[in-house]
């Protein structure tokens, strides 16, 4: 059961190579499953019993359900985020080299360890922006390359005799993938239009604008002896993603509702989520009065329930690495497979206080699971998530919580199988409690 789950897990996380295509394919399983999707524009009727949802700029989710005594116990929510670092294709990206070679012209987005990223196949996903009815409506259409297209490959140890010696890589000039071999009369300018065109059926003058992103084509894969270990890229976050929309589907097939269950898939967590449709902006807040607006016939009730809330920032933590024990807290270690992680920062790059501790020791008694617990070595702060951010627009208690991996930031990062389940598990029973 633990491994096919996980195997399920990879197969959504191939199929959502960017924030665009997971939220398209979490929308499928939310309508699959009955949640009707709300218009941003219309006034909003919602009711006791109800699912529903509502997304922000095709790469943010907020999904609801409403059930019986709303108003007495506050949101039950958790968030995670769709996006991961990759590479993004610039306008006007067509570079043709030495007469031979058509590279794609990128920048970074995100942390991302940049030397994983050479010799892989990579594929291209996004979306696309066409011409619609009038200029202020134009169409969006989600492109997915499904196959390698692309290869940045590395210089020769022969050429770079210091290479193993460490290098610092160029994200303009050494890192600019390989897209085609060319011949003398090619024509390298609105190339990738042509091949946006034919990818999805449209007509090339219709294109307006592009957002795509350069991705990993190889899928992932259990791997060790006894498959222990998830091989996958994205697991930063879309392990979270998942895990948090199986374990809101397994509360929502449940049929007895209780309080207000929020599942939250934010964008744009990798550059700082200060964007319309990222942690630090309006949108959850608002879309969480305009509910109680809409149920409760006032924003009052809102600040009440905000009171009476328990969120829980989902994200991943570092497990402690079999080759570089000395980067982690000398008494924190937590280990793959051993168990989920509460994560501490008293400088707040975590929200988790004590009462947030005593909760969720609580829940995992309840779920009948193991937990560990995440503290950063004092000399390296680390990253931050989203929970900091949804602690101070809401005044209430949140829970920084993770899965603890290697390799994160990697083209290809490696999580655990145990681990995983134990994750979807909790987060069914946060729900359904």
């Amino acid at each position: 059961m633990k491994k096919q789950y996980a195997k399920d897990m990879i197969h959504f996380i191939q199929s959502s190579p960017c924030s665009f295509l997971v939220i398209e394919n979490t929308k499928n399983k939310l309508e699959e499953n009955g949640f009707v999707c709300l218009d941003n524009i219309d006034k909003w009727e919602v009711k006791e019993g109800g699912k529903y949802y509502i997304t922000r700029n095709g790469s943010t989710l907020i999904s609801f359900i409403i059930g019986k005594d709303a108003d007495k116990t506050g949101f039950r929510m958790i968030g995670s985020h769709t996006d991961s670092p990759s590479f993004v294709i610039k306008p006007n990206c067509e570079i043709k080299a030495n007469d031979s070679y058509l590279k794609l012209n990128t920048e970074g987005y995100g942390g991302m360890i940049v030397s994983t990223w050479l010799d892989r196949p990579l594929s291209i996903a996004g979306r696309v922006i066409l011409k619609g009815e009038n200029i202020f409506n134009p169409q969006v259409k989600t492109i997915d390359f499904k196959r390698p297209v692309a290869i940045i490959p590395n210089l020769a140890i022969h050429l770079n005799r210091e290479v193993n010696n460490g290098h610092k890589y160029s994200k303009q000039k050494e890192m600019l993938p390989l897209l085609s071999l060319i011949g003398e009369d090619f024509n390298e300018k609105g190339y990738i239009y042509e091949l946006i065109s034919k990818e999805i059926n449209v007509n090339k003058d219709d294109i307006l604008d592009y957002e795509l992103f350069l991705y990993e084509a190889e899928k992932g894969s259990l791997i060790g002896v006894n498959e222990e270990f998830i091989s996958c890229s994205r697991l930063d976050d879309l392990m979270m993603v998942y895990n948090s929309l199986q374990g809101f589907l397994t509360y929502a097939n449940n049929n007895d509702y209780n309080g207000i269950k929020v599942l939250y898939l934010a964008d744009n967590e990798e550059v700082g989520s200060h964007t319309g449709q990222g942690a630090d902006g309006a949108f959850l807040r608002d879309t969480l009065k305009r509910l109680c607006l809409s149920l409760f016939g006032n924003e009052e009730s809102f600040y009440s329930m905000a009171e009476k809330s328990v969120i829980i920032s989902a994200d991943l933590a570092h497990g402690l690495h079999p080759n570089y024990a000395d980067k982690h807290d000398i008494t924190n270690k937590p280990v793959l497979n051993k168990g989920v992680c509460i994560k501490y920062s008293s400088n707040q790059k975590y929200s988790t206080t004590g009462v947030g501790v005593g909760i969720f020791d609580g829940l995992c008694k309840e779920t009948g699971i193991a937990y560990q617990k995440f503290v950063n070595h004092s000399d390296s702060p680390g990253g931050s998530t989203i929970g900091s951010m949804l602690a101070s627009q809401f005044n209430t208690t949140v829970i920084d919580f993770g899965v603890c991996i290697f390799s994160m930031h990697s083209i290809r990062e490696l999580g655990s199988v145990n681990d995983t389940y134990d994750c979807y598990k909790l987060f069914a029973k946060f729900y359904c409690i």
